[in-house]
């Protein structure tokens, strides 16, 4: 259902769309380009990961190895800040030397100390704002349903050239496809129409 009304997150129209569990995937590289996320900026990543992102302590240490705020990747995820309008990349450990050397705390990030994240004094106080994230590696399948569902604002053109090569058995109350595409972006929401394959990970 497409609604022309403006998101209470800020975008100017919105789409709700339900697909089945195979077909959620059509929807992964909008994870991967970027999206915006309305959260509580000024605080450290973990706990925007935690708060914003609704990730426990066990999935971000186990899983969330290579992080990148604002194109810089961070080692300590308690003392780097996300300040308004920052961009935040997250992936798994990566494979290889390269990978080795952005795995946030590993033994060869001094190898990669010019361009590393340093930790700095935290923004003015808390407070409400928006920040783009992106996804890569495995980390588009484990969390990209989870965060689908429960809306992601994203480019309106970038989604409409997705929802047109959606298969017919997505096709369903998207009539309003032309006129999503006018707008400027969309708040995003995809519900799986079947229950998650056994095995899926906990967040």
């Amino acid at each position: 259902m497409t609604e022309s009304n403006r998101a209470d997150a800020g975008a100017e129209g919105r789409l709700c769309i339900t697909v089945p569990a195979d077909r959620v995937a059509c929807f992964f590289p909008l994870l991967q380009k970027g999206f915006e996320l309305g959260v509580l900026v000024g605080c450290p990543i973990r706990a925007l990961l935690r708060n914003g992102l609704g990730l426990t302590d066990e999935y971000i240490e186990a899983r969330i190895q290579t992080v990148f705020l604002d194109g810089k990747p961070v080692d300590d995820i308690d003392t780097a800040h996300v300040r308004d309008g920052a961009t935040l990349a997250l992936a798994p450990a990566m494979p290889g030397l390269m990978g080795a050397m952005l795995r946030r705390g590993g033994y060869y990030a001094p190898m990669r100390s010019g361009i590393t994240h340093r930790g700095d004094a935290a923004p003015r106080g808390i407070g409400e704002g928006r920040i783009t994230v992106k996804f890569f590696g495995m980390a588009v399948r484990e969390l990209g349903p989870h965060l689908l569902e429960r809306g992601i604002e994203v480019d309106a053109g970038d989604l409409a050239r997705i929802v047109r090569n959606l298969p017919e058995d997505c096709g369903e109350g998207l009539d309003g496809l032309e006129a999503l595409a006018e707008q400027g972006r969309v708040l995003l929401r995809v519900s799986v129409a079947q229950e998650r394959a056994e095995g899926t990970r906990d967040l």
